[in-house]
């Protein structure tokens, strides 16, 4: 009972401490990390813990910015239907491919994750442009419409993140779009896609692999709590210079964890 207290206390903490300082409010890619190597979870385990707390998340950012949402739906009709379709189709193969492939493919693509997210942590940043930009790229813009949710489907389906570390960038850096459509789009598709995924891996359960039960649920409502609340009193101490050198030092942390998931997931044994 200690040690199950002592590691909530620490996966606590630590996601809730980075995400504050990393501006990272619903995609909590280091809960399933911390689940996995700190609290004792399976990969599996850890992955479906991490969708119920990427939905409690989505939910809260939809309802701080509902007004911003309802302008995108009178612009953009296609939230309503094309995008959850196409999350939908993705979300499929996404959980059909995290069915057939084991536990080892699981952990390597986690690193695989954890070492592009350490990159981009450590080399990509965000300014001031990226948030006040006027998006005029309709070209990228309609690609992104629908490579987007494709992505966050099939990676929530397959491993339980909307790789928003990396579609951000790409959208806001490559594509000159701003920041603050982008990351509230990717919040609609992430809700999407992590309610389908729920769905699906709840249908797809096995003896061999348990997806879904109910103590998953508490797990992740305690969880989301308990870290937004750490994340909340971080924010109101910390002074923003601190957050450029803690963002580069925890990339560089994440590129030595990605080489432990390598080696844990003995692909190459």
């Amino acid at each position: 009972m200690e040690n199950v207290v002592l590691s909530f206390l620490i996966i606590t903490l630590v996601v809730g401490i980075v995400t504050a300082f990393l501006n990272i409010r619903f995609d909590r890619f280091f809960v399933i990390l911390m689940l996995f190597m700190v609290g004792g979870f399976t990969i599996r385990q850890s992955i479906n813990i991490g969708l119920f707390i990427i939905l409690f998340g989505a939910l809260v950012i939809i309802y701080q910015n509902f007004d911003n949402i309802l302008l995108m739906l009178n612009k953009k009709k296609s939230i309503l239907i094309t995008t959850p379709t196409i999350v939908l189709i993705f979300s499929l193969l996404g959980t059909y491919l995290y069915m057939i492939y084991s536990d080892s493919i699981l952990i390597f693509t986690l690193g695989i994750l954890a070492l592009l997210y350490g990159f981009r942590l450590t080399f990509v940043h965000f300014n001031e442009m990226d948030f006040r930009r006027v998006s005029k790229n309709i070209g990228f813009q309609k690609f992104c419409s629908f490579v987007g949710p494709a992505i966050s489907g099939f990676s929530l389906g397959f491993i339980g993140t909307s790789l928003k570390p990396l579609k951000i960038p790409f959208g806001v850096k490559l594509g000159k779009l701003n920041m603050k459509q982008v990351y509230v789009g990717n919040v609609i598709t992430a809700f999407y896609a992590t309610i389908f995924t729920i769905v699906f891996h709840s249908i797809a359960s096995t003896k061999k692999a348990l997806i879904i039960n109910y103590n998953f649920l508490i797990i992740a409502l305690a969880l989301w709590i308990s870290i937004h609340i750490t994340s909340e009193i971080t924010n109101r101490v910390i002074k923003d210079e601190y957050r450029m050198p803690f963002q580069v030092l925890i990339g560089i942390i994440l590129i030595f964890v990605s080489f432990k998931l390598f080696i844990i997931s003995k692909i190459f044994v």
